[in-house]
């Protein structure tokens, strides 16, 4: 796409955004939802990776071993994973599932619970599935992909490609738009349900992330998160909920639109520990730009749009905010290292957590995420090195307070009934520096400070090189 496409394209985006900021009143703060919350009551700052784009395969399985997983561990301190499984590879064909598939999702598991992460098991999709264009996808199987004949070129960028008229009218009859495949919605909703009936049990799994970016097919330009999506969302928590009352079930907005900072008109799903999951893609960013100049000020823009729209649905709705998707620039372009702070800095303010997009090396061998891997053979790359910054990975309370300043962490909270310490992960290889009222130790071998809060109804620490 020539480069003044590009800024056009960001810059309609952009001042769509201003009108989205100048209807709103203030921008809403994240105390005004709840948070996610561990079997002890505390709130839960879930930092981790997707893992990984290499799981949009055939195989629907990601590249990481074992080790892989201590290293993210140690080196970032990950206390969640967004982990991508396929329709595709769970249903195979109609009412039947693949468990042995299932069986190698399972022991991937053991590797995290091994290391005390949390799994949001993450339902992808991009472009339907890929009997929608020549491969071009990922998610649905081929027999519930109906495209009726019509044809499909895949595009670049590759997200023009939703626009081809094959994958339009799979994702059609997939909603049921033209009233002719009710049984599509009606099988995905079943599909969901033996998968959590079959990982309700495993302490490694914390919820369930319904579907990764809902496109509306030609709906997505008229009426759909409302009328269409939010109603799908809640025939999918009514069959979780018939097997598994605990786990978290994490609902993202339309992609298009929120992903950049635009209003969602998302409505309310019936039913207890729902999250609202959107990713946070900036259009300039996310087309190719920059971080500088006129990009960088339409950028942040869509920063304030974001977190006022985001926060005020999930203030609405009463569901914690999560950034399940917000990913990076090569490290080259320009202003990149900023851009990555920037949006840190936006999840630490609203005291929320996030998954990076992704978890595959940098300079995997398909190039999908050449240069943006916060890990690499020899550890962590220049954006890991950013991502590595001490967080909150539980608090005894609800947190009033996160700021980072330097290489130093503050946290504050009330008590509110929560048990056990508050955990404060640290990278390095020293002893940080601790300055706090409470009583606290340190271990050196997991590089989580835990905190143990005397009864009172405030505390603040912080932490420090």
């Amino acid at each position: 796409m020539p480069a003044f496409t590009r800024l056009a394209r960001a810059t309609a985006l952009a001042l769509t955004a201003v009108l989205a900021v100048g209807a709103a009143a203030v921008p809403a703060r994240a105390d005004t939802a709840r948070y996610v919350t561990d079997d002890r009551g505390r709130a839960l700052i879930l930092h981790g990776l997707n893992t990984a784009g290499s799981a949009k395969g055939p195989t629907g399985l990601p590249w990481i071993t074992r080790d892989d997983v201590v290293r993210e561990r140690t080196y970032l301190g990950s206390n969640a994973v967004r982990y991508l499984i396929q329709w595709k590879n769970v249903e195979p064909q109609p009412g039947t599932y693949d468990e042995a598939y299932l069986d190698q999702v399972a022991q991937r598991l053991t590797w995290y619970r091994e290391q005390g992460v949390n799994v949001i098991l993450d339902m992808h999709q991009d472009i339907f599935g890929p009997a929608a264009c020549s491969g071009a996808g990922n998610g649905a199987p081929a027999w519930a992909t109906i495209t009726d004949g019509l044809g499909c070129t895949p595009q670049s960028p590759w997200v023009l490609t939703y626009l081809q008229p094959a994958v339009l009218r799979a994702y059609d009859n997939f909603w049921n738009n033209n009233g002719r495949h009710p049984e599509l919605r009606q099988r995905y909703a079943a599909m969901w349900q033996h998968v959590a009936d079959r990982f309700k049990d495993d302490p490694a799994v914390l919820g369930y992330d319904l579907m990764n970016e809902p496109f509306g097919g030609t709906r997505q330009f008229g009426f759909f998160e409302g009328p269409v999506l939010t109603p799908f969302y809640q025939r999918i928590v009514d069959r979780i909920r018939s097997v598994d009352r605990d786990n978290w079930i994490f609902l993202e907005p339309q992609s298009l639109g929120p992903n950049q900072g635009l209003d969602s008109s998302l409505g309310k799903v019936r039913g207890s520990r729902l999250v609202l999951a959107p990713h946070f893609y900036p259009g300039a960013v996310d087309l190719g730009g920059t971080y500088s100049g006129l990009t960088k000020a339409l950028v942040q823009v869509e920063f304030l749009a974001w977190r006022s729209n985001m926060g005020r649905l999930a203030a609405r709705h009463g569901w914690p905010l999560w950034i399940g998707e917000v990913g990076s620039m090569a490290m080259d372009v320009p202003g990149a290292p900023e851009f990555t702070r920037d949006w840190l800095k936006l999840t630490e303010d609203l005291r929320i957590g996030w998954s990076y997009w992704s978890n595959d090396l940098s300079g995997d061998p398909t190039g999908a995420n050449k240069g943006v891997g916060p890990l690499d053979a020899s550890g962590l790359t220049e954006v890991g090195e950013i991502l590595a910054r001490p967080f909150p990975r539980a608090v005894a309370g609800t947190p009033t307070a996160l700021s980072y300043a330097g290489d130093a962490l503050t946290v504050s909270w009330t008590r509110n009934g929560a048990t056990g310490p508050t955990e404060i992960w640290f990278p390095g290889t020293t002893t940080p520096r601790v300055t706090t009222g409470d009583r606290y130790t340190w271990d050196a071998a997991t590089r989580t400070l835990l905190v143990f809060p005397a009864d009172t109804a405030t505390h603040t620490v912080t932490v420090a090189p």
